[in-house]
């Protein structure tokens, strides 16, 4: 506890010092204002290694997801394996998620891989979980992706309003396969481990089941090469989700989700 509170009064004293002290929007009760939680974290991923022991909890976990691996880092001493380079530029303000005294919990969106998602966990001040979702596989390089224009979000209107209704005990095969394409895949990322499901006639196995959906905050959309739209949502499931879709000429072809639950 003591080495705790030790921890606290000197990331104030460095934030005070920064001149970035600042109020935050949720629960006073968290050790730490999230601003001032997230102005270390930024610190930390761009140059200042050092700080990844007060941002992150000794278990703290940030974890990776893409198309065809999650790759996992457990603790300060492996994230700063792959710190140092900067973050990547957001394409939207973050989205905050209710939740329980002492705690916060919130996704981001990023230019990264063509735009990404990561939902994040903290605490007592500290970080506990950075679970990311990346638009393509391990070995790729997607370009760097900003906020969409006009025009494209009118057309992911038009495609989330079809897709709208195709869940819950409703859903049908047929229903689905008039927004997702014949492969496309639906992937859940879970605590300790992702489902797959491939096709309209796999993801009615997990659509049946639905049950009332809110989304969080507004819809995300990002910029995509000619044909093609990329968005994201953070939705009521599991406490908070986050859920990247990938389209093709008006069909869905990725719709994958992070959920802060085990599976």
């Amino acid at each position: 506890m003591l080495s705790s509170v030790r921890a606290i009064s000197r990331r104030a004293l460095i934030l005070a010092s920064a001149g970035v002290l600042a109020l935050s929007t949720l629960p006073a009760a968290a050790a730490v204002p999230l601003d001032d939680l997230l102005e270390l974290n930024a610190r930390a991923w761009s140059g200042e290694p050092e700080l990844l022991a007060e941002v992150y909890a000794p278990d703290g976990v940030h974890s990776a997801t893409f198309y065809d691996r999650t790759n996992v880092y457990e603790g300060p001493g492996e994230i700063v394996r792959i710190v140092g380079y900067g973050r990547p530029e957001s394409v939207a303000p973050r989205i905050d998620i209710p939740a329980a005294d002492g705690e916060y919990r919130w996704a981001d969106f990023l230019s990264l891989a063509g735009g990404s998602a990561c939902l994040w966990r903290a605490v007592d001040g500290q970080i506990t979980r950075q679970d990311c979702l990346l638009a393509e596989k391990s070995y790729d390089s997607r370009s760097l992706a900003g906020p969409a224009d006009a025009d494209t979000s009118a057309a992911i209107d038009e495609l989330v309003a079809r897709l709208d209704g195709t869940w819950g005990p409703g859903a049908t095969v047929e229903g689905l396969a008039e927004v997702y394409a014949p492969d496309a895949v639906h992937s859940a990322r879970f605590l300790n481990q992702t489902k797959h499901y491939v096709g309209p006639e796999e993801i009615i196995r997990i659509a049946r089941g639905a049950t009332t959906i809110e989304q969080i905050g507004p819809r995300v959309d990002f910029e995509a090469p000619e044909g093609e739209l990329a968005w994201a949502q953070v939705s009521s499931v599991a406490g908070g989700t986050v859920c990247l879709f990938r389209a093709v000429e008006g069909m869905i072809t990725r719709h994958d989700c992070v959920l802060p639950i085990a599976g």
